[in-house]
């Protein structure tokens, strides 16, 4: 139950935490301020995490909240490349 919980945490903090950056790059129409070296690392650890949910865990919410995470960090690495070749 306290696990299910705490997971449910992870999961509405995880989406509202990315939700800021992600509107503030599309507002702006720009991500001169962000680091691509950051989120590629941001990518890779999102990625490692969601194959461990998968692999491992087989817990439903895990895979969702970690798959969240691996999307929210593809956008915003994708966003920043764009709108910085754009500028």
């Amino acid at each position: 139950m306290l696990v299910n919980i705490l997971l449910g945490i992870a999961t509405i903090s995880t989406f509202f935490s990315y939700l800021p950056q992600t509107i503030k790059i599309l507002r702006n129409k720009t991500a001169s301020d962000l680091s691509i070296s950051s989120w590629i690392l941001w990518v890779i650890s999102s990625l490692a995490y969601t194959l461990y949910a998968v692999i491992c865990s087989k817990d439903f919410m895990l895979i969702f909240e970690t798959s969240l995470e691996l999307f929210f960090c593809l956008l915003i690495l994708m966003l920043t490349i764009k709108y910085r070749e754009n500028n």
